[in-house]
């Protein structure tokens, strides 16, 4: 048995597909590709994925260490490139919905991705200031531009820094706003160090108080679109027509924009996949959350990230969104299976980064709307859950397959049914 990479995908001799292979085939297929280094190999193969020193250092009153499962979706093709993407989640069937969504698209041509500027943006903020000490503070920006920009040589050296201050008001608060160039870091310990320097400078020009310095999560100055079109033929079911799936497929996205409740469900499904790469690249998933929901109710109504219609007979999606992450610095840094995933990916900016995240979520809302208005979402939902399911009835090793294969020969996902096949298996 033997395994390649052909530019489009893994084969194998065999036929074997990646989700049937064991672990340690998986290994051997990333490593055989390239994507692994004999060391990221074992570290996967220990399954010992951080040191003690390291989590006392990331956490308090640290007492062990809670796993989740780390997998890769595939047949992600973004601006010209075919990208694996390491995953963490302990949902099986958002890797293989995110997998099956970007072979469809990939067969269609792929992703095209369309980053802004990666800004993020900090606040001052000061309270009870006169009109003089405005006045002054006003005159001053240049001055106070020029000692921001300086209060962070290392990321002057990379070629990023302040590139925006602005004055806002707000009854009795007055905040200056500045916005920072990260370069490929995250970002937020350099902007606060920033920030409070900055604070500190201005508090000598002023009659009045400094509430706080503080970066923003607003995640406005790190918008990417995602588009993707998809071919009627990569749509179909065996019982409807692509084109009816397409047609679907758009009415379901204009319900998202018109009720509040389907928009919440519809971007939790992008945010299943968004959040389980982030978990794997060490990013902050909270502070991507943060920046996500408020920017879809930046119309008044909280908005879908998503929405698809048909063009030039294809269903063409397109996903606008903030995406706040990061490729180097932190946890990304400290983290040993961080590294592992940026090193799988081929990463080399946070641009790039930016671009697969968003591909992903664009991805995982392709297949939920698709199986919403044909199968529904259940039916593979429930079967990829059927080992969690047997595992929660007491299957172990072999048992476990053969009870999840009985549990999806009988559509019956319950745990009484499993532990019902359990008992039968065990009696013969």
């Amino acid at each position: 048995m033997y395994w390649w990479w052909n530019g489009y995908g893994y084969g194998c001799k065999t036929g074997m597909k990646i989700y049937e292979m064991t672990d340690e085939q998986r290994i051997k297929l990333l490593l055989d590709g390239g994507y692994l280094t004999e060391g990221q190999a074992d570290l996967l193969r220990s399954r010992q994925t951080i040191s003690t020193d390291l989590a006392d250092s990331l956490s308090e009153n640290q007492i062990g260490s809670f796993s989740l499962p780390y997998g890769f979706a595939t047949d992600f093709l973004v601006d010209g490139i075919d990208y694996l993407v390491p995953m963490v989640i302990e949902e099986p069937s958002v890797i293989a919905a995110a997998s099956n969504a970007a072979k469809r698209i990939k067969n269609s041509g792929g992703f095209r991705t369309f980053p802004t500027s990666r800004i993020v943006y900090g606040q001052i903020v000061l309270e009870n200031i006169t009109q003089a000490s405005l006045s002054r503070l006003e005159q001053a920006s240049s001055e106070i531009f020029e000692f921001a920009q300086n209060a962070h040589p290392s990321l002057l050296k990379r070629g990023g820094g302040v590139v925006s201050l602005n004055f806002n008001y707000y009854d009795e608060f007055v905040e200056i706003e500045l916005g920072i160039d990260t370069v490929d870091a995250m970002g937020a310990n350099m902007v606060n160090t920033i920030l409070e320097k900055t604070s500190q400078k201005v508090s000598t020009m002023i009659n009045g108080d400094v509430l706080c310095s503080i970066l923003s999560n607003s995640g406005q100055g790190q918008v990417i679109t995602v588009e993707a079109e998809i071919n009627f033929d990569q749509l179909s079911t065996k019982t409807m027509a692509g084109h009816e799936v397409a047609t679907r497929i758009v009415k379901l996205s204009a319900f998202a924009k018109a009720s509040v409740k389907r928009a919440v469900t519809h971007n939790k499904g992008i945010m299943n996949g968004i959040d389980a790469v982030l978990l794997a690249t060490g990013n902050d998933f909270r502070a991507q959350e943060a920046a996500a929901h408020s920017f879809a109710f930046e119309s008044g109504q909280y908005q879908p990230f998503s929405e698809w219609h048909l063009a030039e007979g294809k269903l063409v999606g397109t996903l606008k969104m903030p995406i706040e992450l990061g490729s180097v610095g932190g946890a990304i840094r400290a983290l040993p299976m961080a590294q592992l995933s940026l090193a799988i990916m081929k990463i080399h900016s946070s641009k790039q980064l930016q671009s697969v995240v968003g591909a992903v979520g664009l991805a995982n809302n392709l297949s939920a709307l698709r199986a919403l208005v044909t199968t529904g979402i259940q039916a593979g939902h429930m079967g990829l859950q059927s080992k969690s399911l047997a595992i929660s009835a007491g299957a172990v090793g072999t048992e476990i397959d053969l009870v999840a294969a009985k549990l999806n020969q009988t559509k019956n996902y319950t745990i009484k049914n499993a532990q019902n096949i359990l008992l039968e298996l065990r009696d013969k």
